[in-house]
């Protein structure tokens, strides 16, 4: 049975609902530049928390011997084995709030996951115990001064990024791309995410990885630690 808890599994499970189009859009504006430029020294084993459709996953495994992805997801974790399957990649239906493994890792990447979760420091905790020594972790996570912002904020964000979508993807995948990013499913979603001011964010996960490294990445942060 899979452990979860309950809040977490909410509002996870909200991706079952716009799946497809999530993969698409995710797809569309890859963003795994950042994990791939700090990739752990030793290859062995890797964990993707909150790996969704199986996009970093799928560029893990071109490095790593192993590689894990988690979700709580099914309907993501389908499209995942569907579309991104590798001898060397396992995806597991996991919630990232309640950690289950007999195994430590090489490298531990999360992207966009982690606002979700009601108890944060929990999971970092988990997290440490879960890399090898010399192992690295690398997240990324957006960050807000205001913790909901207004869902028209979205929509003006779609919007004005309209153009520049239409000469990045061509008409087509940027018009598919605005009526996912403005659809009823999305914005509710969007409604209960949780982000942290900078501020805040640094201190909490610079008390659990100590001498980590941050990154501002347009409404990202970047955080790189070593288990040294």
């Amino acid at each position: 049975m899979l452990k979860t808890n309950r809040k977490n599994l909410n509002k996870y499970v909200a991706f079952d609902t716009f799946a497809t189009e999530y993969d698409f859009a995710a797809t569309l504006q890859n963003k795994n530049d950042f994990f791939l430029k700090n990739l752990s020294s030793s290859k062995g084993a890797a964990l993707d928390m909150g790996c969704g459709s199986g996009i970093l996953a799928s560029e893990l495994a071109k490095y790593y011997d192993r590689v894990v992805g988690i979700d709580i997801s099914e309907k993501m974790l389908e499209i995942a084995r569907h579309k991104r399957a590798a001898p060397n990649i396992e995806y597991i239906q996991m919630d990232v709030g309640c950690l289950e493994f007999d195994r430590q890792f090489d490298l531990i990447v999360s992207a966009s996951t982690f606002h979700h979760l009601n108890h944060l420091p929990t999971t970092l905790q988990s997290i440490k115990k879960l890399l090898k020594p010399q192992g690295k972790a690398v997240f990324l996570d957006n960050v807000s001064e205001v913790e909901t912002p207004n869902p028209m904020v979205y929509i003006a964000g779609a919007s004005r990024e309209f153009a520049s979508d239409c000469s990045k993807y061509g008409f087509r995948n940027a018009s598919r791309l605005f009526k996912f990013r403005t659809s009823p499913s999305w914005l509710k979603h969007l409604a209960s995410d949780r982000y942290l001011p900078e501020g805040r964010f640094k201190k909490i996960y610079g008390r659990y990885f100590p001498g980590c490294y941050f990154v501002k990445l347009d409404c990202f942060m970047g955080v790189i630690w070593e288990n040294l």
